[in-house]
C-alpha cells in the first residue's frame, strides 16, 4: 500500500466516523427538513456532517479542494469528494440506510475510497492498490467479492431511482442468463454489498454525482468488480461535481457480463 494513500486513508476514516458520530445525534431528534433547488432534501444533520468532515480534512491537508455535496465548486486534478449524508431521503424516512462518503480522487480516480453506515457502526474502506476491508465495531476482516459463475444473479438496485429500468434489465437477464435476486437498498452502501459478496450487480439508470459514486467505485475495484459505462468503460470523474452517466457495477468483472448488459446499459 502507498504510505501516502495510507495517510490519507487515516484521515478520511477519522473524518468519516465523527460525521457519523454528529449524523447519530442528529438522527435521534425530529429535525427539520429544507429542500434544494433540484428538490432534493437536506437537513442540519446533512450540513453539521459537512463542517466536520471539512474541518478535519483542511487541518490535515491543506493543499488538497475538498469537492462536498454541501460546499461550493472547486477545480484541481487532485480533490476529496464527499457526501457528507448520502441517502438524505433514507434519513428523513428513517431507514437507517444512509451513509458517510469521501474518496479521494487524482486525475479522474478514485484512490482512497471510505463508506461509513452510521446507524451500525460499520466502515467500508479501500485504498488503490492495498486491498478493501470492513470495519465491523472494531473487527477488520478483508473484502473479496464474490465470483460469477452463472445461476441465481443477485441484483441490487436504488430504493428510490430508476426502478422501471431495472425493472426491464431484470427481465431481460432472467431471459437470457437465470433466475433473479432482487433488493433494494439506498445510498452508496449498495457498493459495499458488492465488495463484500453479498450482490453480483448494481444498475444505476438514475442520476448520481462524482461523490456519489467515487468512494464505492475505489471499493469495488480493489475487490476485482468494476464499475461500467457504455461500452465497458470505467466511470471516471472528469469534474468534481460531475453529472454520472448510467452505469452498472459489478462484484466480479472477469465474467462476461458485457453482453448480458448491452441492451441495459442502453436504458434511459
Amino acid at each position: 500500500m502507498d504510505r501516502q494513500y495510507e495517510k490519507y486513508l487515516g484521515y478520511a476514516q477519522t473524518a468519516a466516523e465523527k460525521a457519523a458520530e454528529v449524523i447519530r445525534r442528529h438522527y435521534e431528534i425530529a429535525s427539520p427538513v429544507d429542500w434544494k433547488g433540484d428538490g432534493s432534501p437536506v437537513t442540519p444533520a446533512d450540513r453539521a456532517a459537512h463542517e466536520v468532515i471539512c474541518d478535519i480534512l483542511k487541518a490535515k491537508c491543506p493543499g488538497i479542494p475538498i469537492a462536498s455535496e454541501e460546499g461550493e465548486e472547486i477545480v484541481g486534478e487532485q480533490y476529496w469528494s464527499v457526501d457528507p449524508l448520502d441517502g438524505t431521503k433514507e434519513y428523513v424516512a428513517r431507514t437507517g440506510a444512509f451513509v458517510v462518503n469521501i474518496a479521494l480522487v487524482e486525475s479522474g480516480r478514485a484512490v482512497v475510497g471510505v463508506i461509513h453506515v452510521p446507524v451500525t457502526d460499520e466502515s467500508y474502506f479501500a485504498v488503490c492498490g492495498g486491498g478493501a476491508y470492513k470495519n465491523e465495531r472494531g473487527h477488520v476482516r478483508s473484502l473479496a467479492s464474490a465470483s460469477f459463475a452463472g445461476g441465481v444473479i443477485r441484483v441490487v438496485g436504488s430504493a428510490r431511482h430508476g426502478a422501471d429500468a431495472v425493472d426491464s434489465l431484470c427481465r431481460a437477464l432472467s431471459c437470457e442468463e437465470g433466475r433473479i435476486q432482487r433488493a433494494a437498498l439506498g445510498s452508496a452502501w449498495k457498493f459495499g454489498w458488492l465488495a463484500e459478496g453479498r450482490a453480483d450487480l448494481y444498475p444505476r439508470f438514475g442520476p448520481t454525482h462524482t461523490w456519489d459514486t467515487a468512494a464505492g467505485q475505489c471499493l469495488v475495484e480493489e475487490t476485482g468488480g468494476a464499475v461500467w459505462v457504455a461500452g465497458q468503460k470505467p466511470l471516471i470523474y472528469e469534474h468534481p461535481r460531475q453529472l454520472n452517466p448510467s452505469f452498472v457495477a459489478v462484484a466480479d468483472s472477469q465474467f462476461g457480463w458485457p453482453d448480458l448488459l448491452a441492451t441495459g446499459l442502453r436504458a434511459p
